[in-house]
């Protein structure tokens, strides 16, 4: 697959996901907290480093790390508070 279909691809799922955070917000009237937070960073940092790593910005022995750093991230929130 073309790498600029990735990045395509990576852009459409970020705008899907923004739009989700939108209604999740704004029309249901959400609170903003740490769950909400945690999914603006999956559903932005993670296509974007898809879309660099397919366009050859980055190569892997940046975006593993990063993307470590995000699930730990995200999995440090899953515990009961």
């Amino acid at each position: 697959m073309n790498p600029v279909w990735i990045a395509v691809v990576a852009a459409l799922i970020m705008a899907g996901g923004l739009g989700g955070l939108y209604y999740l917000v704004i029309k249901q009237n959400a609170v903003i907290d740490l769950k909400v937070l945690q999914l603006a960073s999956i559903v932005l940092v993670l296509p974007l480093m898809l879309a660099l790593g397919a366009l050859n910005v980055l190569r892997s022995e940046t975006i593993g790390p990063i993307i470590g750093v995000i699930i730990g991230y995200v999995l440090s929130g899953s515990r009961k508070e």
